[in-house]
């Protein structure tokens, strides 16, 4: 069994789209049961994109599994990888990564010549 595009949207680089990315999952996930916690999952990996990268565009694709739902967040890549804090370490903006591989069943990122891909399973 593969995987099927729920929807896919391509918002600009900017802290300000964040929310459009949120009405977005949350539009696409309506009535879905953990649409809550993929909503916050996905502000979390989009901010990550907006804040830590210079990129222009970050896509947003909304896939169903065979097990559940998987969200990836594409960028144009920054300087590092996004990075996962010990508990000791949590402060403002280092959360994000951290919440996903917390409340996901499965997170990781792909690298490829355009950029970087993070993703989640739940």
């Amino acid at each position: 069994m593969g995987r099927s595009v729920l929807g896919a949207i391509t918002i600009p680089g900017h802290p300000g789209e964040v929310a459009t990315a949120r009405r977005f999952v949350a539009k696409t996930l309506a009535g879905h049961p953990q649409a809550d916690t993929v909503v916050l999952l996905t502000s979390e990996a989009v901010t990550n994109s907006v804040v830590h990268t210079a990129s222009t565009m970050v896509g947003v694709v909304v896939l169903e599994t065979p097990t559940g739902v998987r969200v990836e967040v594409t960028d144009e890549g920054g300087d590092t990888l996004p990075t996962v804090y010990g508990v000791s370490e949590l402060r403002e903006g280092r959360r994000g990564v951290f919440l996903v591989e917390e409340l996901s069943a499965a997170c990781g990122i792909q690298t490829h010549p355009d950029g970087l891909t993070f993703w989640f399973e739940l």
